[in-house]
């Protein structure tokens, strides 16, 4: 669900902020929704007007980072042949998130999400269709194996790695 109120913005990114905050200080599973609204300073209300799940919460984290990110992208045509460095780059902007949803086991909510960025681009075309899943899959796969390396490789190396026939 779209927020666009203000405050509804503001309880939503406070909201956000302190999961990641208590995320960095204890176990996510020994997180609750008692203590999350109270690190966040709204009602238990406000949290289920907005969320049905913690999980829900970092899906509209990814997905609110990512379409800042994509809009900036396509609003400047000569990024376009980098795109692969651009997204790493972009993931690196999220690094310390990342790496706390590696640490709590939740790397699979980071993996659905950029296989449903690629499902957005779906078209009626068949063989389009099927490139961007294979193209989504090899992503996956190959920025699990970075995030789990360390995140080492510059952005650029990422996008050699990606781009060459050798994967």
């Amino acid at each position: 669900m779209k927020r666009t109120h203000p405050t509804n913005v503001f309880i939503c990114e406070c909201i956000t902020q302190s999961l990641f905050r208590l995320m960095k200080r204890k176990s996510y599973a020994k997180i609750t929704i008692t203590e999350l609204v109270r690190e966040a300073g709204v009602s238990r209300n406000s949290f289920y007007r907005n969320y049905q799940n913690t999980e829900e919460i970092i899906r509209q984290f990814l997905e609110g980072k990512t379409s800042v990110w994509w809009n900036g992208f396509i609003a400047n045509p000569d990024r376009y042949p980098h795109i692969i460095s651009e997204l790493f780059h972009h993931l690196l902007d999220m690094k310390e998130e990342i790496h706390l949803l590696y640490r709590a086991g939740l790397s699979h909510l980071l993996m659905e999400h950029i296989v449903l960025c690629g499902r957005q681009s779906r078209t009626e075309e068949l063989r389009s269709t099927y490139q961007t899943a294979f193209m989504s899959g090899a992503l996956c796969g190959l920025v699990n194996e970075w995030i789990v390396r360390g995140m080492k490789e510059s952005a650029e190396e990422m996008e050699q790695i990606f781009s060459s026939h050798n994967i």
